[in-house]
């Protein structure tokens, strides 16, 4: 009698063990010069690397990196970008301090995921939106938003101010404490949003200092 009752518990634990297994996060994809940094050691962030809570992904000035977040989705990094790996629990989080971001996040329920920057939080349960951060029209950086599936919330911490940005819209955050009226900005129409080289080109050469030409016009009339 115990064996009957061994074998089926053991088949169980094995599946638990092989699924905990599979669900990491790693490099997906990567081109040009990719480093992680972790504990404060910098190496060459390859594909097939695990990626740990804490991490810090940056890109060069010729670099690219799809990251695999478990069963969540994804992440592309554009060129110039960092981003730390601040939580990659059941709310996961990262932090963008520079850069261009890529989120594609699948809907599943109980788990979320969220992208911050100085004074600046977006949270969302399953979509797909763009983020970049650095770029400068006052004094401090911007961070400006757009969504191509889905719906963002996007809130200041320091007011609460908060805003939803729907599918087609994005918004300017300027010096990260002011945040304009969700609306159509053209350039984004120009967005590679792919993330998996199986199905063309990932790199995305999107103009963002032009575009911040378009940016002004909107938002500096």
């Amino acid at each position: 009698m115990p064996s009957t009752r061994f074998i089926p518990l053991l088949g169980i634990l094995m599946l638990v063990l092989v699924g905990s297994a599979a669900a990491e996060s790693f490099i997906d994809y990567t081109e040009g010069s990719v480093e992680v940094v972790r504990n404060g050691t910098a190496f060459d962030g390859e594909i097939g690397l695990e990626l740990l809570r804490g991490d810090t992904v940056r890109t060069g000035s010729d670099g690219l990196a799809v990251l695999n977040l478990e069963d969540r989705g994804s992440l592309k990094l554009r060129e110039n970008t960092v981003v730390v790996l601040s939580d990659l629990g059941r709310e996961m989080s990262v932090e963008l301090t520079r850069g261009g971001l890529f989120s594609k996040i699948r809907r599943l329920a109980g788990r979320g995921y969220g992208v911050t920057a100085p004074n600046v939080v977006a949270a969302v349960r399953g979509t797909e939106f763009f983020v970049a951060y650095g770029r400068t029209i006052e004094e401090s950086p911007d961070l400006w938003l757009c969504v191509n599936e889905g719906a963002v919330e996007v809130s200041l911490e320091d007011t609460g101010e908060s805003v939803t940005v729907n599918e087609g819209e994005g918004i300017n955050i300027l010096s990260s404490n002011r945040i304009t009226d969700p609306k159509f900005y053209p350039w984004t129409q120009n967005l590679n949003w792919n993330t998996d080289p199986s199905f063309g080109d990932v790199r995305d050469d999107t103009d963002l200092d032009g575009a911040y030409a378009d940016l002004r016009a909107f938002d500096y009339d």
